[in-house]
């Protein structure tokens, strides 16, 4: 995690004040992280889906966790896309 980013504790200090190295905030690596770690959990859930084979009880229960996590994924891209696009309308004023 960027260490400078607890520093910061701006919303919409998306580009480093000289303080690190790193060139976004805590709240917007946060975001991508959990992203990330979303989306290979849906990848998981493909092999654990595979896995239930016969059993419906187990495949209907994966099925749904793995929809609720892509559903997930999409509120939390939009919820970066949204910042990322705030940073950009900022340092443009």
């Amino acid at each position: 995690m960027p260490e400078n980013s607890k520093k910061s504790p701006s919303k919409s200090s998306s580009r480093s004040s000289g303080e690190g190295r790193f060139p976004i905030d805590n709240l917007t690596y946060d975001l991508i992280t959990v992203i990330h770690e979303k989306s290979q959990g849906l990848e998981a859930f493909d092999r654990y889906l595979k896995d239930a084979g016969e059993d419906e009880d187990c495949r209907q229960l994966f099925e749904e966790i793995r929809q609720q996590d892509e559903e997930a994924v999409k509120e939390l891209t939009d919820a970066l896309r949204e910042r990322l696009e705030s940073q950009v309308e900022e340092e443009a004023a």
